[in-house]
């Protein structure tokens, strides 16, 4: 397959601190600070990368330090940014949070107000990247209106890999789902999107096939440690699973390295199978890393792991 893998969506600078004992509200805690570029569209646009595929950004970053870091960080991992539009005035998109000493999240506050200013005019200037690729991987950060008009320009044309975030954000693509050809929500995300309660397997099942009859070509519910629930439109239905995870360092990003390994499969034109055993692989090699991203991603790489966690 030819053509580059375009990522439109968050790109942001990631503050994180750890406390190292007990939190103590209102009060100053002793512990960790680390910072990171992320945003999940740029996360799985870098494991694309990594994996060895032509990767563009499109998204919006300020003219701060901020801004600097995130396109620095991209340039260093293969990714593309001539497409990603700079806004001298505004700050860059980032995220603090604060957790507690065994890694759980206590708060945490999110300012990507930069991202509300990519309009449809704007992603049109990028249309040429948009119809020549490969696929296109979207984000719920996006504006809803410039996320529909996305799915509904250049779907058509153009695989869309869509990736919910959460549940709030999910919410923006109940009007927009007919066009996108891989859909990667929780189960959490899943339910918002069906409208169905998954408490059992046989509920992913029902929850799979509602989305897939509102018009999204295949889902892959994701469901930590029993695997991912995959179906189609063609009717195939299945689970995927592996043994639970060994030596898992941070669980940040391995949402975003299994999507990137969905986009590897796709490219490369992988079975069913190969599909989820390859994105299964993704995902347990950034639980190995950590932070949301293993810099020493690489197809190789991910089949050791395949290997390790089926023998």
């Amino acid at each position: 397959m030819q053509g580059e893998i375009v990522a439109i969506g968050a790109a942001n600078v990631d503050v994180m601190g750890r406390s190292r004992n007990p939190l103590v509200p209102e009060d100053s805690n002793p512990g960790r600070i680390s910072v990171s570029v992320g945003g999940v569209a740029r996360n799985i646009c870098e494991n694309a990368a990594r994996l060895g595929l032509p990767a563009r950004m499109i998204a919006m970053v300020g003219g701060d330090d901020y801004g600097r870091r995130i396109l620095r960080r991209c340039r260093e991992s293969g990714i593309r940014t001539d497409s990603v539009f700079v806004l001298p005035q505004e700050t860059s998109s980032s995220y603090l949070s604060i957790h507690r000493p065994n890694g759980e999240m206590s708060v945490a506050v999110s300012d990507m107000h930069i991202l509300q200013k990519l309009t449809p005019e704007m992603v049109d200037k990028q249309g040429d990247y948009l119809r020549k690729a490969a696929a296109v991987v979207v984000d719920g950060c996006l504006p809803e209106e410039t996320l529909a008009h996305i799915i509904e320009t250049y779907g058509g044309e153009t695989p869309i890999f869509a990736d919910t975030v959460s549940t709030a954000y999910a919410r923006r693509f109940l009007g927009c789902l007919k066009g996108i050809h891989t859909l990667k929500p929780n189960r959490l995300e899943a339910e918002v999107l069906s409208g169905i309660s998954i408490r059992s397997e046989a509920d992913y099942f029902r929850a799979g096939d509602a989305i897939v009859r509102k018009g999204v070509e295949r889902v892959v519910i994701s469901a930590g440690a029993r695997g991912c629930f995959y179906t189609d439109c063609l009717g195939q239905a299945c689970w995927a699973r592996t043994r639970p995870a060994r030596h898992i360092r941070s669980a940040t990003g391995a949402g975003d390295s299994f999507m990137a390994g969905l986009i590897y499969s796709f490219y490369h034109g992988l079975c069913l199978p190969e599909t989820l055993d390859f994105s299964m692989g993704a995902a347990l090699a950034a639980l190995q890393a950590p932070g949301a991203i293993n810099s020493k991603l690489s197809a190789d790489m991910v089949r050791r792991v395949m290997k390790e966690y089926q023998s």
